[in-house]
């Protein structure tokens, strides 16, 4: 009776081998991967990421947008990077594929113009700059499906630090409500976000 049931288990074990092989051989990604923000198109804004595994737990991503949103009569115009190391903490994957935390940087720099009447019923053009730098931590999720395409879902949280530099105006002038605080906010801010891109 033991010998079956050894017999039953070793035969298990033999023909589970190549199974657990190639389940391994699945979830052996590529190493790197190239998203897009799908959600910033509706903030005429283009963002863009591109990942790297630098070993089988750990992965830096270097992120870039540029924008040229206008929010209340507010123009936006500028650029950012967000470069960031990740940690890929799952058992069974590897990077850049599974759970993950992650610290980031970023910085940014937007010059910002409206047009306003004065006082005598003259359009002036006022402006001003604001170049923001941060940090932050997040955690998420990626997933790489076996065509190739990744998901990336994450959230974040970080501190900005920086000043609206007025050139010509004041400070009032520039007021694009609270999504304009949003993007000018500084101090302590969420960062939630979704990618979707190709694993290569």
């Amino acid at each position: 009776m033991k010998n079956k049931i050894l017999l039953t288990v070793a035969a298990a074990a033999f023909l589970m081998g190549p199974l657990q092989e190639t389940q391994a051989q699945a979830q052996q990604p590529k190493r790197a991967v190239i998203k897009v923000n799908p959600l910033s198109a509706f903030a005429l804004t283009g963002s863009g990421f591109l990942e790297y595994a630098v070993t089988d737990n750990i992965s830096a991503q270097l992120g870039a947008f540029t924008t040229g949103v206008s929010i209340s009569n507010v123009k936006f115009k500028g650029y950012g990077f967000t470069p960031e190391v990740r940690y890929y903490f799952s058992e069974n994957k590897v990077a850049p594929m599974g759970p993950y935390v992650a610290g980031y940087g970023r910085i940014q720099n937007f010059k910002l113009t409206v047009e306003k009447q004065d006082e005598e019923g003259n359009t002036r053009e006022y402006s001003a700059t604001y170049a923001p730098i941060g940090a932050g931590v997040a955690i998420g999720n990626q997933w790489i499906f076996n065509s190739g395409f990744t998901l990336d879902a994450f959230l974040g949280a970080g501190y900005n630090g920086g000043n609206l530099k007025v050139n010509v105006g004041t400070e009032e002038d520039f007021d694009a409500g609270i999504i304009g605080d949003m993007i000018l906010g500084g101090g302590f801010g969420l960062r939630p976000g979704i990618t979707l891109g190709y694993n290569f």
